[in-house]
Parts: structure tokens; C-alpha cells; sequence
């Protein structure tokens, strides 16, 4: 089965058009592959969803972020060690005014598309991402 880019219908494999909306399956005209969508055609980016083979979710690493952002427990979360030491050394020393930053990372996390928080913050070779 396959699902049209216009309308979220699903067809057969074989099919040259969708058979809700008419959408020719052979031509892309170079266009952007468009958002996943669900069977009922709304478009599917869950902040809860494991992003990626690691398992790690966006949602989680937001709530971990806004909740517990000056201890560095969502770079933990996220595999970043050196950027959680790095977190509370700050959180430290600037009295805990960096808990503010992570907070205001966290709103940013959840505002992200799955795909972009998988680049920016899992796929990166940064020791330190932010923002």
C-alpha cells in the first residue's frame, strides 16, 4: 500500500493514480516529498514519537529540558555526557540562571519537527548543541 501526497489516501502499490484525489504517482515535478500523513489525512509529527533507531523522543527531551534543563538531564537523555557536565558546571555558576536558557530550549524543542530536532540534536557531532 501506499499513501498519496495529496489527500493521505492509501492505494495499491501498483496503482498510477490515486483514486480519491487524481494524483499521478509517476511525476513528482521535482516538488518536495510533502509530511507524512495519517489514514485520516492530518498530518502525523508526534513530540512523543521515537525519532530514530536510538528511540528517542522529542517530547521527552523537551519535558526534560524545561523541567530539569539546569541538571543537563536531557543531553544525558540524549547521549550528550560532556554537554550535561557541561550544563551543571554552568547551572553552578551562574547560580541557576541557566536553568532559564534550557527552559527557553525546551519551548524550542517543542516547537521543532521531529526530523529537525533528529539533526540538531541526535545526529550531530556537536559536543554541545543548543538551540
Amino acid at each position: 500500500m501506499k499513501q498519496c501526497p495529496n489527500c493521505g489516501q492509501y492505494t495499491d502499490d501498483f496503482s498510477r493514480f490515486c483514486g480519491s484525489c487524481g494524483h499521478n504517482f509517476s511525476q513528482t515535478n521535482g516538488q518536495p516529498t510533502p509530511p507524512p500523513y495519517n489514514a485520516g489525512g492530518s498530518y502525523t509529527d508526534n513530540a512523543f514519537d521515537a525519532c530514530g533507531p536510538e528511540g528517542k523522543s522529542r517530547g521527552i527531551a523537551a519535558l526534560l529540558a524545561i523541567f530539569l534543563g539546569g541538571l543537563g538531564i536531557h543531553y544525558f537523555y540524549l547521549g550528550k555526557t560532556n554537554a550535561g557536565i557541561i550544563s551543571i558546571i554552568l547551572t553552578v555558576v551562574t547560580c541557576g540562571l541557566w536553568q532559564t536558557v534550557m527552559f527557553i530550549q525546551g519551548i524550542v524543542m517543542l516547537c521543532m519537527t521531529n526530523a529537525q530536532f533528529r539533526e540538531k540534536f541526535v545526529d550531530t557531532d556537536k559536543a554541545f548543541p543548543l538551540f
